[in-house]
């Protein structure tokens, strides 16, 4: 239906990292939304909508000294430097820290927002970055709170039926413990956290080998995917580093209380995911799935951010890329309403009586909740038509205005019926 006209693309195209999105594609996301939305709502969590631009200043709060290079920067009119949002984390931080009471704690915020940064690595790269996320803010227990935003992703991801999904739990002080285990300096750290970031864990074992090589098998196995969490604990006691020990017991209580669910299915230790925002302050996760590239969603806690907007309150949270939970759930059930290609017998004849009687079927069947796409044209190919446009029926009105015929393409039938009995029968399908 619709087409790529490459020999306009050397005049019209769109900026690098842009792209359009047309209708059957955005049915299928709004189908995703609305499973993800339900969901939230269950929860208790309240949409919030923040603007799409900020001051630089905050935006800059806890992103990330790499990060600043990202930010599509631009100025007011009295010269104030202004950035469009590169996440959602930091200004519902922000909005927190404005608008919300220490009494009315903890809050639960939902959003769908795009987010939007320049290219990391080439050209090409997506600059608008469509997520939805959730944010359980000014909760005193961790656990408890870090164990119910899991547990709504699981079920989000469930009920997408996304197959074959995976979350990697880490956490930020896992690696800060194996470093200390080191005794690595400022530098040294960096250097073996940019390592893990890259997956580069030959030259990382290489190099840390030249400290300790028994330590450095250890680091590199820690640091793994593992879906037997037994695994990690065995190599955990070994170590003595208070730090590694206490993330790494936080993670396992979180696999406990999942497994009453039967959820630790889904989970994986991975304590190599490190986050490019720097504001995470201890658990971290992100979620995989197979034929995808790229991450599909991530989150975690991140404690000492909203401070820095005035209220010292913990917060924990996470987002999901719809780009790539799209792509993950490949081609939802987007409607369940049938839908009807509604026209005249005789549509060449315009005439004010034909184009009411049209519209008042159409009334009458938006009231049973069915589509009604009205066509005023007469094409050649009415059915190719009508299935290009996803309709089931083509409904013809008569020139009486009593009786209809109707084409179900799906059975490959026709008949003609009173108006009020098609309308019955549509009721009664519906039902």
């Amino acid at each position: 239906m619709f087409e790529s006209k490459k020999d306009n693309q050397a005049v019209i195209k769109l900026p690098s990292g842009l792209r359009d999105i047309l209708p059957p594609e955005t049915e299928e996301r709004n189908v995703i939304r609305e499973i993800i939305r339900k969901e939230f709502r269950l929860w208790g969590y309240g949409e919030v909508i923040t603007p799409v631009m900020e001051y630089t200043k905050n935006i800059s709060i806890g992103i990330g000294k790499n990060w600043k290079d990202r930010l599509i920067n631009f100025y007011d009119v009295d010269g104030s430097p202004l950035s469009l949002r590169s996440d959602m984390t930091v200004p519902i931080a922000r909005l927190t820290g404005m608008r919300i009471k220490k009494k009315h704690l903890p809050v639960r915020f939902y959003y769908f927002a795009d987010s939007y940064r320049q290219p990391a690595t080439q050209k090409g790269d997506r600059r608008v970055y469509n997520q939805a996320g959730l944010e359980l803010i000014g909760s005193s227990r961790d656990l408890e709170a870090d164990v119910e935003i899991l547990t709504i992703l699981i079920r989000i991801l469930e009920k997408l039926d996304l197959k074959g999904f995976k979350i990697g739990l880490g956490n930020v002080e896992f690696i800060e413990g194996l470093c200390d285990w080191f005794s690595l300096d400022k530098n040294e750290r960096e250097y073996v956290k940019k390592k893990v970031i890259t997956k580069n864990l030959v030259t990382l074992e290489e190099f840390l080998g030249r400290k300790d090589k028994e330590k450095a098998e250890i680091f590199i196995k820690l640091i793994q995917p593992e879906g037997k969490i037994e695994k990690i604990a065995g190599l955990v006691s070994i170590i003595r580093e208070q730090r590694v020990l206490k993330s790494f017991n936080y993670i396992k209580n979180i696999y406990d209380v999942l497994k009453e669910f039967n959820y630790n299915r889904y989970l994986v230790t991975d304590f190599s995911i490190i986050r490019d925002f720097n504001y995470y302050t201890g658990l971290l996760f992100e979620v995989y799935c197979p034929d995808v590239t790229g991450v599909i969603g991530s989150g975690g806690r991140y404690d000492g951010l909203i401070k820095k907007f005035g209220v010292d309150v913990k917060g924990t949270g996470f987002a999901l890329d719809i780009d790539l939970t799209h792509k993950a759930a490949g081609k939802p059930n987007s409607r369940k309403n049938k839908k009807i290609l509604l026209m005249k017998k005789l549509p060449g004849s315009e005439d004010r009586e034909g184009i009411a009687g049209l519209i008042e079927l159409a009334h009458k069947l938006h009231e049973k909740d069915v589509i009604v796409e009205l066509c005023f044209e007469d094409k050649p190919d009415l059915e190719s038509f009508a299935v290009a446009k996803k309709c089931e029926f083509i409904v013809l009105i008569e020139p009486d205005f009593k009786n209809v015929t109707v084409r179900d393409l799906q059975q490959n039938t026709e008949k003609q019926e009173d108006i009020n009995n098609f309308l019955k029968e549509i009721n009664n399908e519906n039902k």
